[in-house]
């Protein structure tokens, strides 16, 4: 997450031009997710991440993480790649010296944001996995890995807020900890929300299951000038966030959001991730597949 102090919180191939705004939403077949929608969606946004598509539609980061010491980030390494049978984007980690690795940060061009009686939903499939050698590892095998799917304007944050869809904290030997959150201030690096509103993933939420591959969403909807977020994972809803569930949000004065996915390592608070400890094997990578946005009236 774009924290300017520390924090705890944390496409499948094009389809024939759309239709009109009768266009039903369904999942491509290669994304498998099986999602539907009773209502009519219109495709705002798609990335496929087709090798070779040199991921015209991002801003490969180049820069320190604001929130680790130990991070930086290389606009080389967001790549497309074939994994698991999938045309995917794929950020890896490498270990560049014993405090400094290098991983990447990727910022879509497209932005959104709600109008009033409107409905926007973004999502993505993800799988987090590391490497030892030639040998795969889980994510929960590793110590220190900090990836994020997320949303956000950044200028002048948290005052046009953040949400996080997805952030994973690696703790082996220790359990692994998935979140959503939500950040925002009225003045310029003053979150005032704390981590009040970061909710936690059910527990038996299982990051190897379905092979490794999640389906991650998050509506984001305003009816009659009420705005609410909703964030599910595998179609299970894990988080709900209005105005008046949480104190000190306003949702109204959230800016059009760009989409973000990175891959963290360490933390500035070593009482958080310890540096000492950060074991990533040869590398930690995340994988994505099928970035889309749909917007419906409501």
């Amino acid at each position: 997450s774009l924290l300017l102090t520390c924090s705890l919180g944390f496409t499948c191939c094009s389809d024939s031009p759309e239709a009109p705004a009768e266009k039903q939403l369904k999942t491509e077949s290669k994304s498998n997710t099986g999602k539907y929608a009773a209502a009519p969606w219109v495709k705002q946004f798609e990335d496929t991440f087709d090798v070779g598509s040199n991921l015209s539609q991002w801003t490969k980061e180049q820069r320190a993480d604001y929130n680790s010491w130990y991070c930086d980030y290389h606009s080389s390494v967001p790549t497309t790649q074939w994994r698991d049978g999938k045309q995917c984007l794929e950020i890896k980690t490498t270990k560049l010296s014993t405090y400094k690795y290098q991983s990447g940060f990727i910022t879509s061009h497209y932005q959104y944001k709600p109008e009033n009686n409107t409905e926007y939903m973004l999502s993505a499939n993800i799988k987090l996995i590391a490497m030892d050698g030639g040998t795969y590892k889980s994510f929960t095998d590793t110590y220190g890995a900090w990836p994020a799917f997320w949303s956000v304007l950044g200028n002048g944050w948290p005052t046009k807020g953040e949400i996080d869809i997805m952030e994973g904290y690696s703790f082996a030997p220790n359990s692994s900890r998935f979140t959503s959150n939500i950040f925002y201030g009225t003045s310029v690096g003053n979150n005032l929300l704390g981590n009040s509103a970061e909710r936690n993933y059910p527990s038996n939420f299982n990051i190897n299951g379905n092979n490794g591959w999640h389906l991650y969403e998050s509506f984001w909807k305003m009816k009659n000038n009420v705005v609410t977020v909703t964030i599910k994972v595998d179609n299970v809803t894990v988080a709900t966030y209005t105005n008046s569930s949480v104190n000190n949000l306003n949702f109204n004065n959230f800016g059009a959001h760009s989409v973000i996915f990175n891959v963290n390592v360490g933390s500035k608070d070593s009482n958080f991730i310890d540096p000492n400890k950060i074991n990533l094997f040869t590398t930690t990578m995340m994988w994505v597949d099928d970035v889309t946005v749909y917007k419906r009236p409501i």
